[in-house]
C-alpha cells in the first residue's frame, strides 16, 4: 500500500510506503509525481512491503529524502538506502538482519551500504545484524541529520528551492564520483558544468544575483 500527497507549494512531493491508503505499487507511484515536483520526502520505511524494489527510488529523477523513524529493519533499510539522503528521527534504529536467518539483503543492501559507510562499517553491520542507533548512523555516514520529519521536510525545501538543472547535473556528477575513475568524474563534471553555464536557468541565477531578488528557476 502507497500514498502519494503533495506539500503546498508543489515543489515537494511526499511518498509514505506504510500509508494504508492509495493501493497502488511503488512503480505506480513513482510515475504518478506530477510534473514540477523537485525533491520527493520518503517515509513509512517499518511498514515498507518486502517487494516493493529499492530500484525504483534510487531511479527518480529528482533527489530523494528519506526519513526514518522506528525500528527499521531489513528490507526497509534497503529502501532508505535506495535515497539521496537520509534523516534518522532521534529514537530511530536500523539494522540489516539477514544473516541471522541464513540470507544476505538481495535489494542493493551490500552493495549501497558499502559505499555510504565503508567496507568495515558495513561488514560489521552485516555479518552480525546488530542495529544502529541515529547518532551512531550519522557518525558512520548512514544518515547525514538526525532530527524530525519536519526538520527533514524543511530540508527537502531547501533543496526543491534551488535550481532543478543545477540539481540534477550535481546529482548526475555525484552519482558518477562512486562509479567512475577520477579523470573520468572530473570530465564529466567539467561537461556537466559547461552545459549548466549554457542554460536559461544560469542566466536567471545571474540575473537574480545581480538584481538581488528571488531567482525563478524553470529548469531549462
Amino acid at each position: 500500500m502507497f500514498a502519494l500527497t503533495l506539500t503546498a507549494d508543489g515543489l515537494t512531493a511526499t511518498l509514505a510506503l506504510d500509508a494504508p491508503e492509495g493501493e497502488r505499487d511503488l512503480a505506480a507511484a513513482c510515475a504518478a509525481l506530477p510534473e514540477g515536483v523537485r525533491v520527493v520526502v520518503v517515509t513509512g520505511f517499518a511498514g515498507a512491503p518486502p517487494l516493493a524494489p529499492a530500484a525504483l527510488l534510487a531511479a527518480l529523477a529528482v533527489p530523494t529524502l528519506g526519513w526514518v523513524d522506528g525500528d527499521v529493519r531489513d528490507h526497509g533499510v534497503e529502501l532508505a538506502l535506495a535515497c539521496d539522503i537520509r534523516v534518522l528521527a532521534s529514537g530511530a534504529s536500523v539494522a540489516l538482519t539477514q544473516v541471522r536467518a541464513g540470507a544476505l539483503p538481495a535489494d542493493g543492501g551490500t552493495q549501497r551500504l558499502v559505499r555510504l559507510v565503508g567496507r568495515g562499517h558495513a561488514l560489521r553491520l552485516l555479518l552480525t545484524g546488530d542495529a544502529v542507533g541515529a547518532q551512531e548512523a550519522a557518525v558512520m555516514g548512514l544518515a547525514q541529520a538526525v532530527g524530525t520529519l519536519a526538520e527533514a521536510e524543511a530540508l527537502a525545501a531547501r533543496i526543491g528551492a534551488t535550481g532543478p538543472l543545477a540539481t540534477a547535473y550535481t546529482r548526475e556528477a555525484v552519482r558518477a564520483a562512486g562509479e567512475v575513475p577520477l579523470a573520468e568524474g572530473l570530465r564529466a563534471e567539467a561537461d556537466l558544468a559547461i552545459l549548466l553555464h549554457t542554460s536559461a536557468d544560469r542566466a536567471e541565477g545571474l540575473a537574480a544575483f545581480r538584481e538581488r531578488r528571488a531567482p525563478r528557476f524553470e529548469g531549462r
